[in-house]
């Protein structure tokens, strides 16, 4: 990448290098995507509502201080760039900045990503300080990222893909018995552990659910307990009890997702993953009940003493 782009400097300051994570939760609905490349493993990570979604070889800076590391934003959007330094128009064959160009809020120079005309290159040790895609990532990237989306820039050991989100069909059996699921409610698996959406379990335990906005939290009720999760905390409560679980619910599109840990640990109920057949077997001691996902009318309030109807709010458990 060319640090000469547009011949001009971007002068936003530098806010320090970030600690690279694999999963950390949105902190509010404009940052609900970010970008996080690890320039030693030549990766980009693509995040939504804090969940990996697609992971991307790049190439990165012929020298480690070409790209710099920090936290950053995008601050343009540019459809074929034209790459100046060698009047190259946009959408030449041999643009080195490809078919997008993705600016960065970074200090000293103009850095972005961008697509390539040297494909080769791709998972090398090869820019002036930009981060280069394959042509079609970069096309799929520039759809997905507004301005203003933070970009974090590290170098460690970590393998972005360890965290990719596997939406590979899982079956779910219940006491053997395999349970139809629609398209919306799909389990899926993460660092090889299975996810499965807290509406299907729910109506496995024929029990209401809705969302208390007072509370910030998931209320379900059923004629044998009570009890509460909040979405990305530990910390949960069941007929009044306070419950540490060792992984929280998981908010992903709009959904919550209990992990295999937390079914076990909050509704006593047993488990097996066959990560091989992508299979999920849960054992319980009454007969599950048939999962309909007819849409019910919204509860108009939040409290425990409506709990007839699933209530309809932003964040869907």
């Amino acid at each position: 990448m060319y640090r000469r782009f547009f011949h001009l400097l971007v002068t936003a300051a530098l806010l320090g290098v970030m600690s690279f994570f694999i999963f950390t939760p949105v902190a509010n609905a404009q940052e609900t995507s970010r970008i996080i490349i690890n320039k030693k493993t030549n990766q980009l990570g693509f995040y939504q509502n804090g969940v990996l979604v697609k992971v991307f070889p790049v190439a990165t800076g012929l020298h480690r201080n070409f790209t710099p590391e920090g936290q950053f934003r995008v601050i343009t959007k540019i459809v074929n760039p034209p790459y100046y330094k060698k009047q190259i128009p946009g959408g030449s064959p041999s643009n080195p900045l490809g078919p997008r160009w993705l600016g960065l809020s970074c200090a000293g120079g103009s850095y972005g990503i961008h697509g390539n005309s040297n494909a080769n290159s791709i998972g090398t040790y090869a820019s002036e300080g930009c981060i280069r895609l394959y042509n079609q990532d970069i096309l799929w990237l520039y759809d997905q990222v507004s301005l203003g989306t933070p970009v974090t820039i590290v170098w460690n050991d970590t393998n972005l893909k360890a965290a990719f989100i596997d939406t590979t069909p899982i079956k779910v059996y219940v006491n053997e018995q395999v349970i139809p699921l629609e398209n919306q409610y799909k389990p899926f698996s993460k660092e090889n552990s299975p996810y499965i959406p807290l509406k299907i379990f729910s109506q496995l335990l024929n029990c209401n659910i809705l969302w208390n906005d007072q509370t910030n939290a998931i209320e379900l009720q059923s004629p044998d307990f009570t009890a509460e999760l909040r979405p990305n905390s530990q910390t949960a409560s069941f007929n009044g009890q306070v419950v540490s679980l060792t992984e929280p619910p998981l908010i992903f599109e709009g959904t919550t997702y209990l992990t295999k840990s937390t079914i076990e640990e909050f509704f006593h109920v047993q488990t097996e993953w066959l990560a091989k057949n992508r299979e999920l077997h849960l054992t319980m001691n009454t007969s599950p009940q048939s999962v309909n996902f007819e849409p019910i009318p919204a509860n108009t309030t939040s409290t425990m003493q409506n709990t007839a109807k699933i209530s309809e709010n932003p964040v869907s458990p």
